[in-house]
């Protein structure tokens, strides 16, 4: 009963490993495709892909624009992050290996390492996402906010404690700068769903481009309002029309 049970656990821990690196080797897939298809002119595409800075299960667009690059402390975090993917695959892909030539005990090794990279990037780049969003936003009102290095998990976080500190503050409006980066279908739809679902929460209305391009802004006590504009850019993204609202 022990053996099994202990056989049981390894290959729980193993498939747990297996799956995660399937995960990252369809969304590398994606990007690649994305790359072949012309998109290779953004930051996503030419600096990081899903897999290498923020693949699995933090989103894997951010705000980027060219100041971030002076930025030490934040490329640094962002490095580490990187570095810790590429281990972090490679020990996923070095268990699913060893599971399938029948040593389970080296796939759980190799799995744990793996979970072990993970966090270690997950850490750096949550330290990047909270460096560069302090860089950012420590002249700013506190009904204002800058998203530029984030990515949408993160991005959407510092959005929702926003939100919830503009309303028990008593704030007509939150302005959340998102910038006019956004250059492929993929990015529009990661940051739809996270739009949509933060309005539909906190029940406020948001427009796009107010007060300036690459702004959205966001009014509270007017209920939930029309985000057609998402669809509408959606539908500018799929025929290639770059002229974007944001």
């Amino acid at each position: 009963m022990g053996n099994s049970q202990s056989f049981d656990k390894v290959q729980h821990v193993v498939q747990d490993g297996i799956n995660i690196y399937n995960q990252l080797t369809k969304e590398q897939e994606q990007a690649h495709h994305q790359q072949y298809n012309g998109n290779n002119n953004n930051y996503y595409n030419s600096h990081s892909s899903p897999v290498g800075s923020g693949g699995g299960n933090n989103g894997s667009l951010y705000h980027h624009s060219e100041d971030m690059d002076d930025d030490e402390i934040y490329s640094q975090f962002r490095a580490l992050a990187h570095e810790e993917a590429q281990q972090r695959n490679d020990c996923f892909a070095r268990s699913q290996e060893a599971y399938k030539s029948g040593d389970g005990a080296q796939a759980k090794t190799l799995s744990n390492q793996g979970r072990h990279h993970d966090n270690l990037m997950k850490k750096y780049n949550q330290q990047a996402a909270d460096h560069i969003f302090k860089v950012k936003n420590q002249n700013r009102p506190l009904n204002e906010i800058d998203l530029h290095g984030l990515y949408v998990k993160e991005a959407s976080a510092k959005v929702e404690e926003a939100l919830r500190h503009c309303q028990s503050n008593g704030e007509a409006f939150l302005i959340i700068i998102v910038g006019k980066g956004l250059h492929s279908p993929n990015q529009i739809a990661k940051l739809k769903p996270a739009i949509i679902e933060l309005v539909k929460k906190y029940r406020v209305t948001c427009q796009p481009n107010v007060p300036n391009p690459g702004c959205l802004f966001v009014e509270f006590g007017k209920g939930t309002g029309d985000l057609s504009w998402l669809d509408r850019l959606s539908e500018r993204m799929a025929k290639n029309d770059q002229c974007l609202i944001m």
